[in-house]
């Protein structure tokens, strides 16, 4: 099915008409200057040193990093308004912005910033952030910064957009106590008033915020985990803008609402337990990935809201064009006959006796996965792999267990951060990382190493390229497709700018501070 008006290689912006309310007075809106937004996921608390995955709307506006990623998600200042790198790329020189203040009105300075490194390094908690490899942070006056690093570390300025701590509040305490992640104190736009766990989080403007005061009063983020209830929320004026489900994108039609498209790095992909032997040979990896028509995939459970993936870095300029995966059963035929399967009298896909077969799992609370699942479970089965599709609530997943799984991954920002933790063979899921799969490659670890070991951009876009060319040999997923977000939002908000945004459509409020109504 094609998707109407819009071209996602163009990447335009797609503004729908949307659906007449059907009465009620809106939470927000123009009329007060002020916004409600309605979408699924409700963070355990607001600290940015505790993002484990996602960087949710409430904590992205209430803190600021040293960096900041401009609208084509390179990095620009925040907090540090200039930096310096040495010759051997291992000291950074930050040199801070004059006249920042925390929420409580308390001065922001260098100690804010070493305290904040020092504590995520050296703390046992779980986090998306350890600044593993800082030898030594120094504050050598209120607004300068030196960094150390044990070896180059070309993702750091990547990891200094995360939200830098207060000291003042949190030296006595620890950067994970529970209290702060409930009233949490930053530098951002935004500064949070109140939170209904299960309901609503309702933010204000921070009229001292260092980039001047934002455009909107106040910002409310009501958290509606059901998409449907979403939908009915934003049609009565219960909520002015949602996150919508891609079907849900043409169910609206009033001169009320536009519908902002947004791509974004966020891929899904059939992962392997490659501790099961099963998948040790590569062969049926290869050709399960012409295996499988990806734009019936996107046109049929992504109503066209998407691309087919090739691999990890396909919205990174890292990406390298060094394969095609097209639909293509004769690929597949000639992939398993030239490794030694037949097909059994079942027409399944076997090799000494045993077939081709295992359980697809995916998370059963997300319906598009869910849906896609059984769309490739039916797409591989015609193909001669034994595939069954097995939802499986959440909360009961043992990924030790699995013997695949549809998983979501990407990232929009360096690609250390997207690349290293899911494929690199130290990251194992026995040894506590996030490569879930257990996928080991010689070749990948060694391109990964080299990737991040620099910051020269040739270096780094050879290393990556090495790394797209390995998985080729020796894949780790079955790459289906790339998602795009859909946000319907008040047809006269101004200042959303698109880019491409992280996971599951995280970073839409990247620059909420310009938004503002007009005519």
């Amino acid at each position: 099915m094609a998707r109407p008006h819009f071209s996602a290689a163009a990447g335009a912006l797609l503004v729908l008409l949307a659906t007449a309310c059907s009465g009620g007075a809106s939470t927000g809106g123009a009329a007060d200057n002020t916004l409600s937004y309605a979408l699924g996921d409700e963070p355990e608390e607001f600290n940015p040193a505790l993002i484990d995955e996602h960087l949710d709307p409430v904590t992205e506006m209430v803190f600021r990093g040293l960096t900041a990623h401009d609208a084509d998600n390179g990095i620009v200042p925040a907090l540090a308004e200039s930096w310096e790198v040495g010759d051997d790329e291992q000291t950074y020189t930050f040199t801070l912005r004059d006249g920042v203040t925390w929420h409580d009105g308390e001065d922001f300075t260098a100690e804010d910033v070493v305290f904040t490194i020092e504590e995520i390094r050296d703390g046992d908690f779980v986090t998306s952030h350890k600044f593993a490899n800082v030898e030594k942070v120094t504050a050598e006056d209120d607004h300068t910064v030196v960094v150390e690093l044990s070896r180059p570390t070309p993702a750091l300025l990547d990891s200094l957009s995360n939200g830098m701590l207060p000291e003042h509040i949190l030296a006595s305490t620890g950067i994970d106590d529970p209290a702060f992640g409930e009233n949490p104190i930053g530098t951002g736009p935004f500064q949070l008033d109140t939170w209904e766990h299960g309901e609503y989080a309702s933010l204000s403007a921070f009229a001292d915020y260092y980039g001047g005061a934002p455009g909107l009063d106040g910002i409310t983020i009501s958290y509606v985990p059901e998409a449907a209830t979403r939908l009915i929320q934003l049609r009565n004026g219960e909520v002015d803008a949602a996150y919508l489900e891609p079907q849900q994108a043409e169910q609206v039609e009033s001169d009320d609402v536009q519908v902002e498209i947004s791509p974004t790095a966020d891929y899904r992909g059939i992962m392997f337990n490659m501790a099961d032997e099963r998948f040790a040979d590569p062969a049926p990896r290869q050709a399960m990935n012409y295996a499988i028509d990806r734009d019936a995939v996107v046109d049929s459970v992504l109503y066209g809201y998407g691309s087919p993936a090739s691999g990890p870095l396909d919205q990174s300029p890292f990406h390298a064009d060094v394969t095609d995966y097209s639909f293509d059963p004769d690929r597949v035929e000639s992939i398993m006959s030239d490794a030694g399967y037949a097909k059994n009298a079942d027409g399944i896909w076997a090799k000494d006796g045993e077939p081709i077969a295992f359980d697809l799992t995916t998370f059963a609370e997300d319906g598009a996965r869910s849906a896609m699942i059984e769309v490739l479970a039916t797409q591989l089965r015609e193909q001669g792999f034994d595939v069954t599709a097995a939802p499986t609530p959440r909360d009961a997943v043992e990924w030790d267990e699995l013997e695949s799984f549809l998983i979501g991954w990407g990232t929009p920002y360096d690609p250390d951060g997207s690349l290293y933790g899911p494929f690199h063979s130290s990251e194992a899921l026995a040894e506590g990382g996030s490569n879930y799969g257990s996928y080991a490659d010689e070749a990948v670890d060694e391109a990964l190493d080299r990737g991040r070991s620099t910051g020269d951009e040739d270096t780094r876009t050879a290393a990556y390229t090495d790394f797209q060319e390995a998985i080729v040999e020796n894949p780790p997923y079955v790459f289906v497709s790339y998602l795009e977000a859909v946000n319907a939002v008040p047809a006269d908000l101004q200042g959303v700018e698109q880019r491409t945004l992280a996971h599951h459509g995280y970073g839409f409020f990247w620059n909420a501070e310009e938004w503002s109504y007009g005519s």
